[in-house]
């Protein structure tokens, strides 16, 4: 599981699940890793608590990953560039804040040719992974991190309205000099089955 909130982006399409195939383009040689999303925490407990709470299941994989998704009946739905920051903190749990740049790739894996789909606005995303047991716990602790955030931009549950940092320049400037964070530079593949309902682990 992971407690989540995010910033600037707000989507019409509403997914239950999703499975994504993420390329680490910041490493030297690049890793792949399978992520499937579930769908959020529903009933009377998520509408108390002010994330979204969701199931998360993450594999490293080999660079031939898109293949076996193919011949599993698969296809590949959209495929997007993040660039940015990562900044890694412990409040109270394990949090991370991206701060990046969405891409379009107009081919397969181009990142030359990326084209941003929000051109001068910055997608902020903090998350922390969470288990059934302590959830609510970790919710509380990212919950309280967003109000330490709340100088620099609103962040609310996805789906949302929120606030807006114009550039990454001036939230990476300020989370910079409290913690260690490296460059994010992150190929996302986001895929969809005919087969609903059949997810292999």
């Amino acid at each position: 599981m992971e407690c989540v909130v995010q910033g600037i982006i707000e989507t019409q399409r509403h997914v239950a699940s999703e499975v994504r195939v993420l390329c680490d383009l910041e490493q030297p040689d690049p890793t792949w890793m399978v992520r499937h999303i579930g769908g959020a925490m529903r009933g009377s407990g998520a509408d108390q608590i002010s994330v979204l709470v969701r199931a998360m299941v993450e594999s490293k994989v080999s660079k031939n990953v898109l293949r076996l998704f193919y011949a599993l009946g698969y296809k590949l739905d959209h495929e997007l560039l993040r660039v940015g920051f990562a900044f890694h903190f412990q409040r109270g749990a394990s949090i991370t804040v991206t701060v990046s740049s969405v891409n379009k790739m107009l081919k397969l894996h181009a990142t030359d040719e990326a084209v941003p789909v929000t051109p001068g606005i910055q997608l902020v995303e903090v998350t922390a992974l969470a288990s059934s047991e302590n959830y609510t716990e970790v919710a509380a602790a990212v919950s309280s991190f967003c109000e330490y955030l709340a100088p620099l931009l609103h962040l609310s549950k996805p789906g949302t309205s929120t606030g807006v940092v114009s550039t990454a320049a001036a939230a990476a400037a300020s989370l910079m000099s409290h913690v260690r964070c490296r460059g994010y530079n992150m190929i996302e593949e986001t895929l969809n089955c005919k087969m609903v309902g059949k997810i292999l682990y």
